[in-house]
């Protein structure tokens, strides 16, 4: 059974995330990311970066 639970997945990377939620959805996480915290504060999770 293929799959991720991002729960556990702590500080594992971008790459993770990235196939936990595929490109679609971490776009639009990325987007609301930039939106509400664009200094990145509340990284020391599953962190999705802001958009550049």
């Amino acid at each position: 059974m293929a799959g991720n639970y991002v729960n556990e997945q702590a500080d594992a990377g971008t790459v993770v995330a990235l196939d936990a939620y595929g490109p679609k959805k971490y776009q639009r996480l990325a987007s609301l990311k930039t939106r509400f915290d664009p200094h990145n504060m509340f990284r020391l999770n599953q962190n999705i970066a802001p958009l550049a």
